[in-house]
């Protein structure tokens, strides 16, 4: 699964988009949901695809500002894997919470090789990684990227993370055990950089979507050396639309934002193969895979799943066969919600699409998209089965009044969903012995946009609040700087560092409270000599919290951040 691009990208679609021989053979070989749908950004169709869940009714909402952290009692599709004696992997962005109990391997992953926030160069992430150059995390050991040895010129992150998970897939071959592959790649979400391999005279986006193609067709070889190519499921589809081939691009709740390729092959299942491949033309969307790999695979739900954490969407494994005799009657009556919020609270009719076929008997006839922008924009209907670009809005038209109802009640089902637990805080765990150092990262602030190192080191100035759970009582240091560990000894806490702004900051400030309870809100003097401010703060109870800090320059006004907050108990 690529980020941020889409049918754009793909010479399967576009005779001028970057070469992608490969994607373009798999495509031909595939059977094709022609009218997949994925929320129009990063985390939300993650925590969508993994839980089969919406993504706001599951608390991500945001890709940042801590609404990026899916809720720690959601059930992902890697810990029914393993419930059913898969091994399962997680390979390069996970951007569901970079700390316990988000993490992937706290999510039903166990092996884990990954960055943190969500992209090289993003301000969780490892200080200075970028795509040709990078730290990154393999089941929790830090390793340095280097060139392999893979058949692709120099090092890059999308060969490294591959490389990773063909080591995964070997160790269980020879087990004989099955197994649960997921690669959501970080590339080719911005900043771009040139990939060694890149033909002359490509830009850096390009090079990078056709390095993913030359990747791609390294793990199809690899699965046929292998001998399991046929009996594998292979999936190809990407995180959000990206614009120029539909209305709309990442962000949007028009189809160029949600409607991306989606291409599976499995020979041993009759989906797909040489001179087998079709179209699969009903609605369908990141919420059915769960469903569906339960259906084909036999996989059993976890026991005694709570009411409110329902899969919700459906399979569709039905529809993958050309049997029209056992399509269900209830899926083709069903409507998909998409919205995109990025928002600190979810608001009713932010940048909403229900989305709905009408059929006659095994045809569809309509592909309704009911959209709004806002709360305070009006109400939009396009039928995309004749007007895939969505130019002609058709709300007024009193033959589709009873369609416009039909799919406003749709919303306000889907809305009490997000409704029941939207004033939930997702709280990272402190003091918890499956993390007992906790980072703290800016990034997760709610109330201020600091997402990347470039804010660092411009010295963006802003702080907000961080909620979280301390798992016992007593006594907890915390550690505050504005620049990361990993870079201290060349670094102090008012210091420049490669290009980055030096600041003034004279004095630190930490709050920790939960409601009308102000457990501390004290002041230290900085030494600018020192990496950091350290507070040790004793007799914190057990349970939430709000933990707010600041820095302050000589005339008492706020300089930078805490971008970095280290704690441990």
């Amino acid at each position: 699964m690529p980020d941020d691009i889409s049918h754009s990208a793909f010479s399967y679609y576009k005779d001028n988009a970057p070469k992608t021989p490969h994607i373009d053979k798999f495509a031909n070989e595939s059977v094709r949901l022609t009218d997949f749908h994925v929320s129009p950004s990063c985390s939300p169709t993650r925590a969508a695809l993994l839980t089969g869940r919406p993504s706001d009714v599951v608390g991500v909402w945001h890709t940042i500002n801590g609404r990026n952290m899916m809720r720690a009692d959601e059930i992902t599709m890697a810990d029914i894997f393993k419930a059913n004696g898969y091994a399962t992997g997680l390979f390069f962005k996970w951007h569901l919470g970079d700390n316990y109990p988000f993490r992937p391997k706290d999510r039903g992953f166990e092996y884990v090789a990954w960055i943190k926030g969500g992209g090289t160069g993003q301000q969780p992430d490892y200080w200075g990684n970028t795509n040709n150059t990078a730290h990154y995390w393999v089941n929790d050991k830090l390793v340095e990227m280097k060139d392999e040895d893979d058949g692709i010129k120099g090092a890059f992150t999308t060969n490294t993370f591959m490389n990773r998970a063909m080591d995964f897939m070997d160790d269980n071959i020879k087990k004989e055990k099955p197994f649960f592959a997921y690669i959501p790649l970080g590339t080719a979400h911005a900043p771009h950089v040139l990939p060694p391999d890149a033909r002359e005279g490509v830009s850096a986006k390009k090079g990078t979507i056709e390095n993913i193609d030359k990747n791609f067709g390294r793990l199809i070889k690899y699965l046929e050396d292998r001998g399991i190519a046929d009996n594998t499921i292979l999936i190809f589809t990407t995180d959000n639309g990206d614009g120029g081939y539909l209305r709309g691009g990442k962000g949007s709740n028009y189809d160029g934002g949600t409607r991306v390729p989606c291409f599976i092959r499995w020979e041993n299942g009759n989906l797909g193969g040489k001179g087998k491949a079709r179209d699969v033309a009903p609605l369908t969307a990141h919420i059915d895979w769960l469903p569906t790999f339960m259906d084909i695979l036999d996989l059993k739900d976890v026991e005694n799943r709570p009411e409110k954490l329902k899969i919700r969407g459906r399979s569709f494994k039905p529809f993958l066969d050309t049997d029209h005799s056992n399509d269900p009657l209830d899926y083709k009556n069903r409507a998909v919600t998409i919205n995109d919020m990025w928002t600190e609270f979810p608001e009713k009719y932010k940048k909403l699409s229900v989305k709905k076929d009408e059929w006659q008997d095994n045809k569809i006839i309509n592909k309704w998209r009911l959209t709004r922008t806002s709360s305070t924009s009006d109400w939009e209907l396009y039928d995309v089965l004749v007007d895939a670009k969505q130019k002609n809005n058709i709300i007024a038209n009193p033959a589709y009044a009873e369609v416009v109802e039909e799919l406003k009640e749709e919303y306000e089902q889907w809305w009490k969903l997000v409704d029941e637990r939207s004033s939930e805080y997702t709280r990272i765990i402190i003091g918890n012995k499956h993390e007992p150092k906790t980072t703290l990262h800016a990034m997760d602030f709610h109330g201020t946009v600091i997402w990347d190192q470039t804010s660092v080191k411009k010295g963006a100035t802003g702080s907000g609040f961080i909620a979280v759970d301390f798992d016992k009582s007593g006594t907890y240091k915390f550690d505050l700087r504005r620049w990361p560990k990993e870079i201290a000894k060349q670094t102090s806490i008012t210091s420049s560092f490669n290009e980055g702004k030096a600041l003034d900051i004279k004095e630190a400030r930490i709050k920790i409270w939960h409601g009308d309870k102000v457990y501390v809100d004290t002041k230290k003097e900085v030494n600018p000599k020192k990496d950091g401010v350290v507070f040790k703060i004793k007799d914190l109870p057990k349970g939430p919290a709000f933990v707010q800090t600041w820095f302050y320059n000589s005339v008492g006004e706020m300089e930078g951040a805490v971008y970095y907050n280290y704690v441990t108990h």
